[in-house]
């Protein structure tokens, strides 16, 4: 008789323990466990996976976390508000390329109303939007939250006097998701400037504070900054003067005033473009001519830093592939529309039309056009995914319940 062989393979009992072993010995570790989180390239994705168990929100939520992920895979842009024509109604333009994405902005409630005129800010997911004479907050991807109008900020009896004053809002979030709020009151005079500020909580204004004054260089006039003014980390920066930006530091209520770098000027509106940049300081985008340039300011312990140019991009190289654009007529309407934070994106308008540009990559796509019926564009507002994400809130006895 011949003998029987034994058989080298186990028996399949015995390898799928060994194999819900192995799985087990991974996603136990919490440190693997968050190199797997990272590769997920979506904030919702990275939302779904927390619900999987208590362990897995904890290491999905942890602070440390989640600005890996966002250096890795920051917040996308889901579309933008344009503003044409006499009528001034805001209109949203879905961006969203990723079928996920997508289905984000398709779950969302964009349209704002016939009333909506303009926003004036936008904080994770909050619009402050200027809604027949009053101030309203939408949350667009959350209309469940309905709207909440804002009680207009005390304003300070001398701003009825002055050369002009600008009001601008800071968001912040609040455990309850209501509306909390600075409001940041700047006035000036031919050659002075300063900020009142007010916080908004509950409802209620409470009552306002002064920063110091800070003198207007003499070179060139003043000029009004409704739409070149930023606010990021806590600093109010403000381009009013051709060679010279005003800040603010909100905390501490000082001022400061910044010099432009070498070969910019502000001539006129929609030929500079700020945003906020990542840790301290702004990015500043610059065009002249055909050429659009890229500069990053560094805020020191004094506040006025120093510059870095950090890119420079020939316009027509860019737009090689968009061969109806004539060239020789462009230089005097080239427009600078809206910058995406950090720099990551420009939104160029050229007469009725609107570009994307992704600076790093140089890749460019119109993305709208106007009617041409209903006149120039007069806004336009980008519309970010929030940061950081909403995650689930778990209940259960031990790490690995639901």
């Amino acid at each position: 008789m011949e003998a029987h062989r034994e058989s080298s393979e186990p028996a399949p009992e015995t390898a799928a323990a060994a194999s819900a072993a192995a799985a087990a010995s991974v996603l136990d570790d919490d440190d693997l466990l968050r190199e797997i989180l990272l590769h997920l390239d979506l904030p919702t994705a990275l939302v779904r996976a927390a619900a999987v168990s208590r362990r897995w929100l904890r290491c999905a939520s942890d602070p440390a976390f989640l600005r890996r992920f966002r250096a890795r895979n920051p917040p996308r842009l889901l579309g933008f508000y344009v503003n044409t024509g006499e009528a001034q109604r805001l209109r949203f333009v879905p961006l969203a390329r990723d079928p996920e994405l997508a289905a984000v902005v398709r779950r969302g409630s964009f349209d704002l109303g016939e009333e909506a005129g303009s926003v004036r800010d936008f904080r994770n997911g909050r619009l402050l939007v200027f809604d027949d004479g009053k101030y309203v907050v939408r949350s667009p991807l959350h209309p469940e939250r309905g709207t909440d109008n804002l009680r207009e900020p005390p304003i300070p009896t001398e701003a009825y006097t002055i050369l002009f004053y600008l009001i601008d809002f800071l968001f912040y979030e609040s455990s309850d998701n209501s509306v909390a709020c600075t409001s940041v009151i700047v006035m000036c005079t031919e050659r002075q400037a300063w900020v009142h500020l007010s916080d908004l909580q509950g409802g209620v204004w409470s009552e306002g504070r002064y920063s110091g004054m800070i003198d207007i260089p003499a070179q060139g006039s003043l000029r009004g900054c409704e739409h070149h003014a930023l606010l990021a980390n806590g600093k109010l920066y403000m381009l009013c003067l051709p060679h010279h930006i005003i800040g603010f530091d909100l905390p501490s209520t000082s001022s400061f005033c910044i010099e432009l770098p070498d070969g910019v000027q502000y001539e006129f509106l929609e030929t500079i473009g700020l945003s906020c940049a990542k840790g301290s300081g702004f990015f500043l985008i610059h065009l002249k001519g055909l050429q659009m340039s890229v500069w990053l300011h560094r805020v020191d312990h004094s506040s006025i830093g120093t510059w870095k140019l950090i890119d420079t991009i020939f316009l027509p190289q860019a737009f090689a592939h968009l061969v109806e654009l004539t060239w020789d007529s462009l230089p005097d309407i080239i427009r600078v529309a809206a910058v995406g934070d950090n720099a990551d994106f420009v939104l160029l308008r050229i007469q009725y039309k609107l570009f994307y540009m992704h600076i790093s990559s140089r890749t460019v796509e119109e993305v709208y056009e106007a009617n041409q019926a209903h006149g120039f564009l007069y806004g336009v507002y980008p519309f970010m995914m929030p940061w950081p994400p909403t995650f689930p809130v778990l209940s259960g006895g031990n790490d690995h319940d639901r």
